[in-house]
Order: C-alpha cells, then structure tokens, then sequence
C-alpha cells in the first residue's frame, strides 16, 4: 500500500535532521521555499508509488489459487451491467474486476456467495508428452489431454451438507463470469457434480462391555467376516442365516453404545471422517481406519472393502457399477465430495476376546 503523503513528508524531514549541513533551513512557516519543495516532492514520491502499487496490482499473475479466489467471491443475483442500480453490478476497478456492494448489507453479501467449495487445478504438459515422440503426436496429445485448460470445479451448500449448483441459471452465472474475468487465451473448464457414491465393508472388533451385539447375530457377522473360501458346513450356516434375516432382521441397536443406543461408534466416526475431508481431498484408507480405532469400544477395525463411483443418473438405465478401489491406498472423488446420502457402510460386529485364547 503506498505511503501518504505526510508519511513521506515525515521521512524526509527525519532523514533532514541527521544532515548538520541543513540546520539552516528552520523557518517553520508554511510558505518557506525549502517546506514547499518538501511539499513538493514528497507528493511527486507520492504520485510514484500510487502508480506503482496499481501496475502490480494490474499485473499480478493469476495462479490457480487466484482463480479459487475469484470463485468464492462470485454473487449469484449480480447483473453483469456496470449501470444497474441495485448496487452489486460487476465493475472494473483499481486495474481488476469487483462487484461494487456498497449499497448492501454484510448478510446480503454472503448469502449472494453460492460458490461455498472450490478446487482449481492443471494437468502439467510434462506428464503427458514423451519427449521421443514426433512434433504431430505431440499437438495431439497437447489437446487430447487438455493440458493448458484450468479445471475449477465448484460446489455450494444445502441443509449443511456439500451440493451441487443444481439451479441451472446459477451455473451459467458463474460460468459467464469466469468467462469475463479469465486471463485471454486460457480455457477453463467448470464443473459441478453430485457426490460421487461411496459404500464400505468393515470388519470391527469390539468391546462387548461397551458396544451392543445381539448374541444371536455373532455367528452371522463372524461367518461374513471371514477373508477366505467358506467351507460347505460355514456356506450352509450363512445361507440358513441369511434367509433367517427376511423374516427377523439384524438387531437395529447392533453396534450402539450400551449405555446409549442412538450412538453407534463406528458408523459416526466413519461419516465424521468423510465430512472433514477437505473438498477435493484425498479419501485415504489409513486415515479412516485411524478414526474409526480412536472411537469409543473399538479394538481393530478392518477395511475390508471400499468401492465406489460417480453419481449414479435415476433416468439412465445404464447407471455406473461400483468400483472395486481396495488395493488403491488414496483416490480423489470424481465430485471433489461423496454424496452422504448414498453412502453405504456394511460392518460386521465381531466381540473382542481374544484375551481368553491366551488363557
């Protein structure tokens, strides 16, 4: 920010003072000849440093972090005309694109910010071309591969859970603001998508004098846990059990505290852990395990199985099958999020007694 005028009038006269040459110069009338040209020049300095500080301001590099900036700052509701009169038109000021919103309210501001989670990235030109190849194969995949192109994909809010911008207009709002205040020449890709769909199998060794197990449903879960072939004694108890289940169900309070039937342990810390993940993060297998095992009467929780895939469309027949991404230690939702609501966790309740075997 550039100095006041006064401030570099300030500095002057203190660097003044260490020159005894100077000690001549005292009149402390505001028409003396040596007060005016401090004047003078402290407001030239002055008028420097203003241009200054706007041609950096002008020419600041637009990263990808100042694409996620400008995408959190966009009001849905503002008319693109510098002449409207509501207040919030899109404006060209101090060498940058603004939303002037001086005749509104603090309130009336940050409920016109739909853009509540963004995430910009690239793909580098190093990763996709070989530098063996020839020239023609190298533009086909400089395209192919869309590298050049900014992605930014963006999500809002509902009802404290991550969304899609499912209002089509809101969309196409910001889309065409993007399109105004991008760097010329750079394409930009914007999408926002339904959470991608998540479903888990765990295996969880508990403590029975903390968390609840219907006794008739040990065997069940201990039969379902197993990694390995069944033999055709177990396969037969497993059938018996899963038709049993039609009719009499497994206990509800399965996995509850016992002291507390409406907290179920595992299933909280699992949902808990996929709400913390940042937007765009990473879901990492050994973090989740990490904080199902810090949950109340948890001894070894297991992953057995994790599969996932994008949001699935009710009115397409040919929806996407779950992936199986076990063997991957990390992956990125598609979405940027997982959809909540579709999330899907299976766990089996195994009693922790392993204490008695070395008996």
């Amino acid at each position: 920010m550039a100095r006041t005028i006064a401030e570099i009038q300030d500095e002057i006269l203190n660097e003044k003072k260490k020159q005894s040459s100077l000690n001549g110069l005292n009149s402390s009338s505001k028409t003396s000849i040596w007060g005016l040209w401090v004047n003078i020049v402290a407001t030239a300095i002055w008028v420097h440093e203003k241009i200054v500080e706007k041609n950096a301001l002008i020419s600041r590099p637009h990263t990808l972090n100042w694409y996620r900036e400008q995408a959190l700052n966009f009001h849905y509701g503002s008319p693109l005309d510098p002449n409207s009169s509501n207040g919030m038109s899109l404006i060209w000021k101090d060498g940058s694109y603004q939303f002037d919103t001086k005749n509104l309210s603090e309130t009336q501001i940050e409920e016109s910010k739909i853009i509540k989670h963004c995430a910009v990235s690239e793909i580098d030109l190093e990763t996709v071309l070989n530098p063996e190849k020839k020239v023609k194969e190298i533009f086909s995949d400089y395209f192919h591969n869309k590298v050049g192109v900014v992605f930014i994909k963006v999500a809002t809010e509902k009802d404290d859970k991550i969304s899609r911008i499912d209002v089509p207009n809101e969309l196409f709002a910001f889309k065409e603001y993007i399109a105004r205040i991008k760097d010329a020449g750079n394409q930009v890709y914007i999408t926002s998508d339904d959470g991608d769909i998540l479903k888990l199998n765990l295996n969880v060794y508990v403590d029975p004098l903390s968390i609840y197990i219907n006794p008739k449903d040990i065997e069940y879960y201990q039969l379902k846990s197993l990694n390995r072939t069944l033999e055709a004694e177990e396969q037969a108890k497993l059938k018996k059990y899963e038709e049993d289940l039609l009719a009499e169900p497994l206990d509800i309070r399965n996995g509850s505290l016992i002291l507390n039937n409406s907290i179920f342990p595992v299933l909280d810390a699992v949902k808990d852990h996929l709400k913390n993940i940042e937007f765009n993060g990473a879901f990492v297998k050994t973090f989740l395990v990490d904080a199902i095992q810090k949950a109340e009467g948890i001894k070894i929780p297991i992953l057995n199985k994790v599969e996932t895939s994008i949001a699935k469309n009710p009115n397409d027949d040919d929806n996407n099958d779950l992936t199986d991404v076990t063997r991957i230690e990390y992956f990125i939702p598609k979405a940027g999020y997982f959809d909540m609501d579709a999330l899907e966790i299976e766990v089996n309740y195994i009693p922790y007694t392993f204490y008695r075997d070395k008996q």
